[in-house]
């Protein structure tokens, strides 16, 4: 009897967050749930530790100035601390941002966000060049 090798696959965790690390998030869904009054939001972590990695979170309504939503949406480009502003949260799926876990469990209450201020900072931390750039117009 002859012995053959098979192509296997092994389940791997994905490894636990750094406390005080930024990654960079994208927004992948955003849907306003009236019924439990949340803003929920699937973030995909783009670092290339834990690219593809998903991160479900819920930020609570209503919107109102400096609440844990406000900064979410204000570190996703939105200006969401002026009272009587509307937001079109479809604009915000494909946001980019910063998130730090200030937990090691990834524990999505435990996740700080901020703005990821220029696009000079996002091509130097995903190593792109000018001409994977230009590959993608």
């Amino acid at each position: 009897m002859s012995l053959q090798k098979k192509n296997t696959l092994t389940v791997e965790d994905w490894p636990r967050p750094k406390v005080g690390k930024r990654y960079k998030g994208l927004v992948k869904q955003i849907r306003a749930d009236k019924k439990t009054k949340s803003l929920r939001v699937s973030i995909e972590n783009l670092d290339p530790g834990m690219q593809g990695r998903l991160h479900q979170t819920d930020f609570p309504l209503p919107l109102r100035p400096g609440n844990r939503t406000s900064l979410f949406l204000t570190a996703c480009g939105m200006e969401a601390n002026t009272i009587g502003k509307q937001i079109c949260i479809d604009d915000i799926v494909g946001a980019v941002f910063g998130m730090r876990f200030s937990a090691a469990d990834g524990s999505d209450k435990q996740i700080e966000f901020e703005r990821i201020e220029t696009v000079a900072e996002d091509r130097a931390n995903n190593s792109v060049t000018d001409q994977e750039d230009q590959a993608l117009l």
